[in-house]
This record gives C-alpha cells, sequence and structure tokens, in this order.
C-alpha cells in the first residue's frame, strides 16, 4: 500500500507525539511506500532546524533512534498513484489544508487528530459538566476521543505509541524504590506544579530517565492535559507495574484502550493498592499477573508499529469517498453545546454585574 503523509510544517511542533508515532510505526510497516511532506528531518536524524532537546520532551523514547534515510524523490509525486493520504497533525497549530489540492494525489484520504481535552479547537463540545475538545473532522482517528460518534462519519480512536526497540526486559532485582520519581503531582494528590511540560524531564539523559521508571515497583500515571501521555507507555517499556488515577473514569474510546492496570482515586486507594501487590516489599502473585498482562497489552496495542497497523486495517476496510469537506458536526451534540456555551456565558456576565454592584455598594 503506498501512503501520501501531509506532516506539520512548523518548525516549532515537530515533536507532535501523535503524528510521531504514526509516522514511525508507517515507516516501519511500508518503507518507501510511506512518503511524508515535508520531509520529516526529525526522524532521520536532523536537527538543523530546531535542537532535540527544544522537542517536546526533549526528543526522548520517539526520537531515540533515527529512522534510515533512503533519498526519496519527492519532486514528482502527482504521478506516484497513492492509494491514500494522511494528513498529520498541523492542523492543531493553525495549519490549513487545501482539499481539492490533496485530492490530486488520492480521494481516499484521512486525518490524525492528536489534540488534547483542553485547549482552542473549532468544535468545542460539553462533557461531564466541563467544555472538552471534541470530534474536528470525519474520517479520522481521534487520541481523546470522547464521543460516540456515527459510523456513517468513520471516526476511530487511535493514540501514542513506543517504538518497540525501546521495550525492555522486565528485571526485578534492580528494583530500589516504590515510585518513579517524575510521577506526576497530581498522580499523588500533590498541588500540581508540573503543568505545560516543563518539569516532566528532570533527566537530560534519556538512559538515567528509564533507569529511574525502571527501578520503581509502581509507574504512577493520571490523566493531565488528555488521558492519553507517552508516560503510560514509558512505563510500561521499562518493566514497571503502571498504576492509573481514575482510569475507571475513562471513556472507553479515549487511549489508551482497554490497558489492564490498577485505578485509583484517593491516596489511600493507592496505598492499600501497594501493600496488597508488594506485602512486606515481595511482588505478589497479582503483581507478576498485572505486569505480564500490561506487557502483553504494550505489544499487541501500545507500539507505534501497532498504531499504525490498525489505522492501515481502517483505511484498507473503508471506501474511497469523494467529498466536499471533512468537518465532523453532530446535529444534538453541538446543538446542546452551543446552548451550554451561551448559558454559561450568560450566568459568568451576570454574575460579574451582581459582584460589580455588590463591590460599589460596600465601599462607596
Amino acid at each position: 500500500m503506498k501512503i501520501l503523509f501531509l506532516t506539520t510544517k512548523s518548525k516549532n511542533n515537530q515533536g507532535d507525539y501523535l503524528e510521531l508515532s504514526i509516522l514511525l510505526g508507517l515507516k516501519e510497516i511500508l518503507g518507501n511506500s510511506l512518503i511524508e511532506i515535508p520531509k520529516k528531518d526529525i526522524i532521520y536524524g536532523d536537527y538543523s532546524s530546531i535542537e532535540k532537546n527544544k522537542l517536546h520532551g526533549k526528543g526522548f523514547t520517539l526520537l531515540s533512534e533515527s529512522v534510515l534515510d533512503f533519498e526519496i524523490d519527492r519532486t514528482n509525486l502527482l504521478n506516484s498513484k497513492f492509494e491514500a493520504v494522511i494528513i498529520g497533525c498541523g492542523h492543531q497549530y493553525g495549519e490549513k489544508f487545501n482539499l481539492s489540492e490533496i485530492k490530486k494525489y488520492s480521494k481516499n484520504i484521512w486525518v490524525l487528530d492528536g489534540h488534547d481535552l483542553y485547549g482552542i479547537a473549532d468544535r468545542k463540545i460539553y462533557f461531564e459538566k466541563e467544555s472538552v475538545i471534541g470530534i474536528q473532522f470525519i474520517r479520522s482517528f481521534k487520541r481523546e476521543l470522547i464521543e460516540l460518534p456515527d459510523v456513517t462519519q468513520q471516526v476511530y480512536p487511535t493514540g501514542f505509541g513506543i517504538p518497540i526497540k525501546n521495550i525492555r526486559e522486565i528485571n526485578l532485582l534492580n528494583k530500589n524504590q516504590l515510585f518513579q520519581s517524575t510521577a506526576p503531582d497530581a498522580s499523588l494528590f500533590r498541588i500540581q506544579n508540573d503543568l505545560g511540560g516543563a518539569l516532566h524531564h528532570k533527566f537530560n539523559d534519556e538512559e538515567e530517565y528509564y533507569n529511574d521508571i525502571a527501578n520503581s515497583w509502581f509507574g504512577l500515571t493520571c490523566k493531565k492535559g488528555g488521558w492519553d501521555c507517552l508516560r503510560h507507555y514509558e512505563i510500561l517499556a521499562s518493566g514497571t507495574l503502571l498504576l492509573f488515577r481514575d482510569y475507571k473514569y475513562k471513556p472507553a474510546n479515549c487511549s489508551p484502550q482497554e490497558l489492564p492496570c490498577l485505578s485509583y482515586s484517593s491516596i489511600e486507594e493507592l496505598y492499600r493498592i501497594v501493600e496488597r501487590l508488594l506485602p512486606n516489599g515481595v511482588p505478589s502473585v497479582e503483581y507478576f499477573q498485572l505486569l505480564k498482562k500490561q506487557r502483553d497489552w504494550l505489544f499487541e496495542k501500545g507500539t507505534t508499529r501497532s498504531r499504525a497497523q490498525f489505522i492501515l486495517d481502517k483505511i484498507k476496510s473503508e471506501k474511497s469517498i469523494d467529498f466536499v469537506d471533512l468537518k465532523y458536526y453532530n446535529f444534538y451534540t453541538d446543538k446542546y453545546s452551543a446552548f451550554m456555551f451561551w448559558r454559561d456565558k450568560f450566568i459568568i456576565k451576570r454574575a460579574k454585574k451582581i459582584f460589580s454592584y455588590i463591590y460599589k455598594g460596600l465601599f462607596k
């Protein structure tokens, strides 16, 4: 299968995790039958346009090793018979795409949607009493998929992945700490001082970062900007048992899907789980069983290759459709969300006005 992949143009957003995960997986499966434009220089070890340590996550994990560059000719792609086009994650950063131009390469067009739950997007919805980013496109693969889309819209779940080469052998002999030192504040119910990723990596060396996780009996994780995070996969790849705060509340199609892990919702529950799985500092049978299930899940569903294979299978199984627009719309959800938006806006406006009157009355 020959695929054209339209990558992010912005130099400052070359490290998008979803785009890198799927692109690397497709490269592994398809080789030269996957052509990306613009050329994604950083996967080939070329950091002339942006320093590696300035990328999201310092380029750890997904850019540990370079892809072999076969010097593909990208000058006359209109004559290449592509079976599908995948639009990468540039749209998240304000990049526009011309659908009529893309159709010249193939009418079988799909979009990667790596939006977090929160932030700026064209379509936002109300979900569990908060405004979040909803589905943006038909014929798309979405990471934070919390809606149940109409099957005719062809929207499927996806998520981050980890290269198979990053998966370590499980070694319990070196474990000397309970949790990894990079455990998110929220996973331990602390005041959050690690939002935005600035403090995510306390390590400048990737090997030391992985050693810290591997030397831990448990790897703690939680929802932040979204439910999916590369941290989940790094914990699993290090041979450490993952515990996920509030995982039981995660929407089913939101990544990571069907992850065999224990969910906890209080610090007391966390330590009860720890005591059960590691009584007197010795791993229980349940600990070993969960560790194996998580390792099996990682190989089956959590690698860059398995994520890419899922996408290829869906693309192959769906017929090409000539459509005018890719934008997603759901009448009932969008009408409800619009009503909630204006309701909240009106309430906030009225509350500010009332507060202003009270303030003036007290201090006039």
